[in-house]
Order: structure tokens, then sequence, then C-alpha cells
């Protein structure tokens, strides 16, 4: 809950800055899934800020991944901030695959 203009984040947190050889900055070494971006767009939305990038590198560890090596989201556990309301979510539980959920939706109703 302080600015990095005035306190060292990592030492504070206690965790450990890697520098990166593929963009300028450095990322966490203990956290599970890395995904390095580089800055290609910038736009102002209202009093919000859009950011648009392209992925360089993701660094994965077993412990975040499936059995067959992809990024498990539920085994990631991501938060998720949302400004307007100044609060933090957790992401839920698989709710259907990509072009087949849509079937079951719609035969719902």
């Amino acid at each position: 809950m302080v600015s990095g203009k005035n306190v060292d984040k990592f030492v504070v947190a206690k965790l450990t800055p890697i520098r990166s050889s593929l963009v300028d900055a450095p990322y966490v070494g203990e956290f599970p899934l890395v995904i390095e971006c580089r800055l290609l767009h910038t736009f102002e939305i209202g009093l919000h800020t859009q950011f648009v990038g392209e992925i360089l590198d993701v660094k994965a560890e077993d412990s975040a991944c499936d059995e067959k090596g992809h990024v498990d989201i539920e085994k990631v556990k991501p938060m998720l901030f949302d400004p307007e309301i100044n609060t933090y979510h957790g992401v839920g539980r698989l709710l259907g695959n990509a072009y087949s959920i849509g079937k079951v939706i719609r035969g719902a109703r």
C-alpha cells in the first residue's frame, strides 16, 4: 500500500526481481507464471487507460500447468482488480469449452 517511488516493493514483499532479456522490466522470480509483453498501444478511455500489448514470452512452471503442459487457470488462480469499486476478485471454475458451451446455453432457452 505504498508508492514504488519511495519504497522498493520487491524488498518489502520479500520477492526476487529477475531481469528480463526481452523487456525493460523485471519479473517476479517466485511467480509460477510470467507473461512478458511489449506495449503496442495506449488508449485513454474516459477515466481509464487501456493497454494493448504483444506477448513475447510465457514462462510457466509445472505447478501452473495441466498434464498436457498447458497453463491451467484454476492452478494459477489469478486475481482481477475492479478499479470502479476498488475490489479484488478471483477467477472461478471452468464453465465449459469454447464453441460447444454455446450450444448448451442456446438449448437452455
